[in-house]
């Protein structure tokens, strides 16, 4: 039997407060400014999935993550496709309303938002390899808009320019001052 060395990786050994302080003032700003904008608005300019976009920025998992054209154009082709989706199956199914009911195993509306999320899903992910927007998180939008969580003309808006002042507030201004204060985390895969 071959002699197999297995090196075990310290988690501590690689620790720098001040990637994972950025990192966390990052993403308080973000939701911040989101929350703020949602509290003057009355609209839900907060929503699941800015949390994993907002996480990629925030850290710099993934460089390519960070452009405007992936976390948007990801953003708005998900926005589309659910919107699709749910046009196409729906049935104007909410998830809030179905998985409320006690007696919603088997039924009709658990299929059509079965086949809603599904439809939505394999439409984002062709339609964002075919347009180069990869953003896995997006992924998570289209599911909402899929389900019925939040839709129609004015929600998808909603989504789009969250995902644009999040992404604009990210890379024009926490950023610049995150480099200019050294405070620009690393890659956290590193």
């Amino acid at each position: 039997m071959p002699d197999v060395d297995l090196e075990i990786e310290d988690p501590d050994a690689d620790f720098d407060l001040k990637d994972e302080y950025s990192a966390t003032v990052n993403v308080f700003l973000h939701f911040t400014v989101l929350g703020m904008i949602t509290l003057v608005t009355g609209r839900p300019f907060l929503f699941p999935s800015l949390g994993p976009s907002a996480y990629l920025m925030a850290t710099g998992e993934q460089p390519r993550a960070e452009g405007g054209y992936h976390v948007i154009g990801g953003h708005a082709v998900a926005v589309v496709c659910g919107m699709i989706a749910y046009a196409l199956v729906g049935n104007e199914v909410s998830a809030y309303v179905v998985f409320d009911r006690p007696d919603i195993a088997f039924s009709w509306e658990l299929v059509y938002l079965m086949a809603s999320a599904t439809i939505a899903m394999m439409l984002t992910t062709t339609t964002m390899l075919l347009t180069k927007t990869n953003h896995a998180a997006a992924c998570a939008t289209t599911l909402i808009v899929a389900l019925g969580l939040m839709g129609g003309i004015e929600d998808a808006a909603i989504i789009v320019v969250a995902v644009a002042i999040l992404w604009y507030l990210h890379d024009r201004v926490i950023s610049t001052l995150a480099k200019r204060f050294g405070f620009k985390p690393r890659d956290a895969r590193e």
